[in-house]
């Protein structure tokens, strides 16, 4: 015998905890490896960039809140040993950074000294009320800055060389 259990909301018994949310509605996953990259000679990078990793979700309700899970895979180099500084953000489908509650991290700079190169996955956690019951988009956007004038710092997500390293995100649709 098969069954089937269909609801419109999910609700804890002894109710929605402050600052959270019911059960799971849906889940959306996306990951790429396309690759996407910046360079940047010297001080401050306030150009943001496009990297290739986003994911869409529609909400079943106006009131629900998603969750979004985005792993960004990356590397960053420079011709010198120098200060080198980097940040992912989380923004919506035009590249404005969704601001959350604080202690959110829906952004997150990050700085090494003296390297010539550094790589790794960002994780960017973060839970966002859209209040639409539209398509909305997240995407991953970033930017480097070097100290030193004269070498370019590459901020690079996805290379060629590094087919296998994919970026990860996931939504997940919480009920109010």
């Amino acid at each position: 015998m098969s069954s089937e259990l269909r609801v419109d909301k999910i609700v804890p018994t002894n109710g929605v905890p402050s600052g959270g949310g019911g059960g799971i509605v849906q889940v959306v996953f996306a990951q790429t490896n396309t690759e996407a990259s910046q360079a940047n000679t010297g001080g401050t990078q306030t150009t943001l960039f496009f990297t290739n990793l986003q994911a869409t979700i529609t909400p079943k309700f106006s009131t629900s809140k998603i969750l979004v899970m985005a792993n960004q895979n990356f590397n960053i180099t420079t011709s010198a040993a120098t200060q080198m500084q980097w940040g992912f953000y989380l923004c919506n489908s035009s590249g404005t950074i969704l601001q959350g509650a604080p202690g959110a991290d829906s952004y997150d700079q990050n700085r090494i000294k003296d390297q010539k190169a550094h790589a790794g996955t960002h994780p960017i956690h973060f839970l966002h009320s859209p209040n639409t019951t539209s398509a909305f988009t997240y995407r991953v956007y970033g930017n480097n800055y070097s100290n030193s004038g004269s070498n370019t710092t590459t901020l690079q997500c996805h290379t060629a060389n590094r087919t296998n390293a994919f970026s990860t995100m996931t939504l997940m649709e919480i009920s109010a």
